[in-house]
């Protein structure tokens, strides 16, 4: 999965001589909280909610509401923008553009290509594929985490369980324990026989965290 994937293509952009007033109004109409600032095609910084809300004056001001809003006219978005903005690819895995989000604590990043806007991708963007990906789709079917050793032949041993009762692996994911010789497996299967996917779920020499019908948030582990 890589950025293109997820992110917002064609994104509205700002000029830098862009007023307050109108990128207030672009919020507003377009109900996003970021918008990219280019200059000749190339990005040079980006505005968000919170730069327009800390360009406003201190409720303590001696300047008076007429004399305020004449000031916050006159604002451009380069003078209230975050520059120099961190932008990055269409083909970047998209669990590295979460991690610079997360590490740098922005909330978006433009996506360029060859010196041109091409997209955004967003904290919202990068948690709503995330879900989609790893909700399996709404048939019925059971959700189950294991905790097992990192070597080799555990995934396709989950697989042939899964398999041999039925059922269809529809989404999985790991997680890697700190230490280094465990890890936990998210698998989301549909179609298999339940009882008998506990039973073997049982027999196997793996330890089960939790198993409960997908979609389902009521405890329903195994015993």
């Amino acid at each position: 999965m890589f950025v293109q994937d997820a992110m917002t293509r064609n994104p509205l952009a700002i000029t830098p001589k862009t007023m307050l007033p109108e990128i207030e109004d672009i919020f507003r109409e377009r109900r996003i909280r970021r918008v990219p600032v280019t200059d000749r095609g190339t990005v040079i910084g980006i505005v968000s909610k919170h730069d327009v809300m800390i360009s406003r004056p201190s409720p303590a001001t001696s300047l008076s509401r007429w004399e305020t809003n004449t000031l916050l006219d006159k604002l451009t978005a380069r003078e209230i923008m975050t520059c120099p903005v961190i932008s990055t690819r269409r083909d970047c895995p998209l669990e590295e553009a979460a991690r610079i989000l997360l590490e740098k604590k922005f909330g978006a990043m433009p996506v360029v290509e060859e010196g041109e806007l091409v997209g955004i991708i967003t904290e919202s963007d990068i948690f709503r594929f995330l879900v989609q990906m790893l909700s399996g789709g709404d048939e019925p079917g059971l959700r189950f985490v294991l905790r097992v050793e990192r070597n080799a032949g555990v995934l396709a041993q989950l697989a042939t369980i899964v398999n041999d009762n039925g059922g269809a692996i529809v989404a999985m994911a790991t997680i890697n324990e700190t230490g280094g010789t465990h890890k936990q497996v998210l698998v989301k299967e549909e179609g298999g026989d339940v009882a008998n996917m506990r039973a073997a779920l049982r027999q196997v020499d793996i330890e089960v965290l939790d198993v409960r019908v997908r979609g389902d948030c009521r405890s329903d582990a195994l015993s």
